[in-house]
């Protein structure tokens, strides 16, 4: 048990937080972003682990990196069994995971990630031995990280995906979501037509 390492329990804390919206059934809403839920087989006990993950795309083919290397929980688990699920949006595919072996996959993958985003290019130095991990220095460290290749089947999910929260939970999370969205509305309306106290 590694309750001592504070980046580790950061980083589980972090990959859970988009998994809420998929257990809050707004997985529709989520279409147009590059995260999955994605289903695994725990390792140690056998039961379902949920996590959400961002991913880059090349073809048919799926790209994680994990954010611990082989240390990730999600990793451990599909290093034990490739069979996984995944749902993007509200599509939900069958598919195998496998770690990627061949490093011009794994720089093409991490190029993938770090070309349209300055946060990945600071993450990926942190998680390298790179000073900075751009797209000069990037091929000089992909063998440092773990990337991992998801190949979607047409097989049925052996796995279930993450489970909706009660209808109460949801309903509540739906009306407060709404408020929230129309409060931001009337402020930016107030900000946008100047009607703020006069005095």
């Amino acid at each position: 048990m590694d309750d001592a390492n504070p980046s580790r329990e950061f980083m589980q804390t972090l990959s859970r937080a988009p998994l809420l919206l998929y257990r809050l059934g707004w997985a529709p809403a989520l279409d147009w972003l590059p995260l999955l839920a994605l289903t695994t087989r725990d390792c140690a006990t056998g039961a379902p682990r949920y996590t959400a993950l961002e991913y880059r795309r090349h073809g048919s083919k799926l790209y994680l990196v994990c954010g611990l290397g082989e240390a990730t929980d999600w990793y451990e688990d599909i290093d034990a069994e490739p069979n996984v699920t995944i749902q993007h949006g509200r599509k939900i595919y069958a598919a195998r995971a496998v770690r990627v072996a061949d490093p011009a996959e794994a720089l093409r993958a991490l190029y993938a990630f770090s070309r349209n985003s300055w946060l990945y290019e600071s993450l990926f130095a942190r998680m390298s031995s790179a000073n900075a991990a751009d797209l000069n220095t990037l091929t000089e460290v992909a063998a440092e990280f773990t990337v991992v290749r998801i190949e979607p089947s047409d097989d049925m999910p052996a796995l279930p995906t993450a489970p909706l929260f009660s209808q109460p939970i949801r309903q509540f999370a739906t009306i407060a979501a709404l408020l929230l969205l129309l409060r931001l509305v009337f402020v930016a309306l107030r900000a946008f037509f100047g009607l703020g106290d006069r005095r």
